[in-house]
């Protein structure tokens, strides 16, 4: 068997090689015990703080990792920072900022076939593309119904390489997202989806300019989000975009801390494609990489509001009508 670090190191960098088109790159984090932790696997690490001091120079391409959003450098900083870098982004910071949930946010991703993950979205993207007016989302306790418009809008990466000064995000190699309400919290009548879903775990993020009042309700949030996942898995309901029954004694809770102006809509439908063994995800953590390791999730909660839940189904798929 292959030392455990060693498996990581090379692990992490295959996928890297995979982003920047052949070649590795370095991880940034304004957290140094993540930088010293991925030091001591050999994989390439750096803090903010030392790039800005110029101590360590900045990566021509990057994998940036914040765990605090108060620790970020400014946008100029950034910009300044990443002003000619590929730069994928795994903001962990919009989940916790627990170092150990970082570790195995990292491990994580080292075990995601990407490219299989990418030509997953490749393919979900076609069979949505083909499919007519309507497909189904089922599972074990899940049997929905997603009605589809004439015009697809989705958010996904269907190709693995970052152009030379692009930014991406993780999460779009390992899901294909649409989304059935807008920002303002209106219900697209053309996008829709009904039925029941089966809830195995339950996320919870927010969004990096959160401040102020809402801000205070995130450690609310995770309270919820953390109960909900002991108490699955869970039955709910879904009519025409909003979420009607199943959420108990929670439902109030969610509503206030996702944005009540949401109403229970439902503000995205996403296919996960991140391949990972469900039996190989802890998840019992609120961690970006638990949200497309499988099956598929529906959310609530958008931009305005500053936070998102998601709903988890690990093993529905999408299956024609």
């Amino acid at each position: 068997m292959r030392d455990r670090g060693m498996s990581l190191r090379s692990d992490i960098e295959a996928n890297l090689r995979t982003v920047f088109g052949g070649r590795t790159g370095g991880f940034l984090t304004d957290e140094p015990g993540l930088a010293a932790w991925l030091t001591e696997h050999e994989v390439q690490a750096a803090t903010f703080e030392g790039v800005l001091s110029g101590r360590e120079a900045p990566p021509a391409r990057a994998v940036a990792v914040p765990l605090n959003y108060g620790r970020l450098p400014s946008r100029f900083d950034l910009r300044e920072i990443f002003a000619e870098s590929s730069v994928l982004w795994i903001s962990l910071a919009s989940f916790s900022d627990d170092l150990e949930d970082a570790k195995y946010a990292l491990e994580k991703f080292a075990e995601i076939d990407l490219p299989g993950a990418v030509a997953a979205n490749r393919r979900v993207i076609t069979k949505l593309l083909l499919a007519g007016d309507e497909v189904g989302l089922k599972g074990p306790g899940t049997d929905l119904i997603l009605r589809l418009p004439e015009v697809l809008q989705l958010s996904s990466r269907t190709r693995t390489e970052l152009l030379p000064d692009e930014h991406s995000t993780i999460g779009n190699f390992f899901e294909v997202a649409m989304s059935p309400t807008d920002l303002a919290g209106q219900v697209d009548s053309e996008l829709t989806i009904s039925g029941t879903l089966r809830i195995d775990s339950v996320l919870v993020a927010k969004h990096r300019e959160l401040r102020g009042e809402r801000a205070d309700h995130f450690a609310v949030a995770k309270g919820i989000a953390e109960d909900m996942r002991k108490a699955c898995p869970m039955y709910v309901t879904i009519e025409d975009n909003h979420f009607v029954d199943g959420f108990g004694s929670w439902a109030e809770g969610i509503d206030a801390t996702s944005g009540p102006e949401y109403q229970g809509a439902v503000t995205e439908v996403a296919i996960g494609t991140g391949l990972l063994d469900p039996a190989r995800v802890d998840w019992s953590l609120n961690c970006l990489l638990n949200e497309g390791a499988a099956g598929i999730h529906l959310g609530v909660g958008n931009g305005l509001s500053g936070m998102h839940f998601d709903f988890i189904s690990q093993e529905a798929h999408l299956a024609p009508r």
